[in-house]
């Protein structure tokens, strides 16, 4: 019997990337025959990321079509359905005709926006419901097992099924690994992402207001900004306006194997988390894939008090944790003066990833889930 990973996009979104592409790579390792089936990689290359969750119905008919079609010949496997939007209704058909086992995987509330289909009446085919969240409810009830990145998802989803497990969105060690030494000349704090709306433009336009006080002080700092989406140009637009005697570096998309290289020539990672009312919950609940990453690359790291970092961090000891901008400001300012500091803290985050949050221990976890549900004798 093997287990089968589906994903809604493609190797570039870190949700299908790390929980469907990392964990079949690491079980395979285990000894488990596994499959990945992302609906963008595999069945519609043509579109980009963002395109495939505004998809119109017809599409969405169209690509489960063809993703039940490979799916019957895996229906004796188990099913990891990685998140409940629409390209979840081909393995949830298929489990409710051949009786397939699956799990359900969630790293983000998505369930206020989960692009399902458009039409109510294809949804109560597909999901039996309308809507979203209860949708999300009855496919848990239904799950062999429920995996939750974060510990608020793990809370909602125990509400639905007992069997909810808490694994993290880790990170690759030997990807991540620091291979040469960092320059002295700068110290470069780093922010990575994708600016998709409002809410994470105000937050990195947080990190430049912090950073453009300590910039006034000490000339010898970069901070360096790896994004895109559609609101990445009016940052731009915001810097060149008011900022344009900051040391301020743009870097355009970057495709996610080569991140570490460019996290190798930085000192400190920068994770705001201030959410607005509408994205609270979604914001309290993800797990921090790029703090991950910047622990893995033994960066210091100066993070919001607020959701799943406060549950990963050890304030002053393998990173800092801020309440307001004058926290963050102080911090940053900290790790600029006390290189000794700076670097210690940065040896402390890599040995609590490779303890707790690499690919290898969540594999594992995830190995005897999976292995308590199938029959892989």
């Amino acid at each position: 019997m093997k287990t089968v990973f589906i994903g809604i996009n493609g190797y570039d979104f870190p949700y299908t990337r790390v929980r469907c592409f990392h964990f079949a790579e690491e079980l395979q390792k285990l000894g488990m025959e596994t499959e990945v089936l992302s609906y963008r990689d595999h069945l519609a290359p043509q579109y980009s990321g963002i395109e495939m969750l505004n998809l119109g119905d017809r599409e969405k008919l169209r690509l489960n079509f063809k993703a039940f079609l490979k799916l019957f010949k895996s229906r004796k496997s188990v099913f990891y359905v990685q998140k409940i939007h629409y390209h979840s209704a081909a393995p949830f058909l298929m489990s409710r005709i051949a009786g397939t086992k699956f799990i359900l995987d969630y790293d983000d509330w998505d369930i206020d926006r989960s692009p399902l289909f458009r039409r109510n009446f294809l949804n109560q085919i597909f999901f039996k419901g309308k809507d979203a969240e209860e949708i999300t409810k009855t496919i848990a009830k239904s799950a062999a097992a429920c995996i939750a990145s974060s510990r608020y998802l793990e809370k909602f989803l125990l509400q639905c099924n007992e069997k909810t497990f808490y694994i993290p969105t880790g990170v690759k060690l030997e990807k991540f690994r620091r291979s040469s030494p960092r320059s002295s000349d700068s110290i470069n704090f780093v922010w990575t992402g994708l600016v998709w709306g409002e809410v994470i433009y105000n937050n990195v336009i947080f990190l430049i207001e912090c950073f453009s006080v300590l910039n006034q002080k000490y000339k010898n700092i970069c901070l360096k900004i790896i994004g895109q989406g559609n609101w990445f140009p009016k940052i731009k637009d915001t810097v060149e306006r008011l900022y344009k005697n900051c040391r301020i570096e743009f870097i355009n998309w970057v495709d996610p194997d080569k991140i570490p290289e460019v996290l190798s020539g930085c000192h400190i990672g920068l994770l705001p988390l201030i959410p607005d009312k509408a994205n609270e919950i979604w914001m309290i609940s993800k797990s921090p894939t790029k703090l991950f990453e910047y622990m893995a690359m033994e960066l210091a790291t100066v993070s919001s008090h607020f959701g799943e970092a406060s549950n990963i961090i050890q304030e002053g000891v393998d990173g800092f944790l801020g309440r307001n901008k004058e926290d963050f400001i102080k911090e940053m300012e900290i790790l600029v003066k006390d290189n000794i500091l700076r670097e210690q803290m940065g040896k402390n985050a890599r040995k609590k990833i490779e303890e707790q949050f690499s690919i290898p221990v969540l594999a594992k976890k995830l190995y005897s889930i999976i292995k308590d549900i199938g029959d892989f004798n």
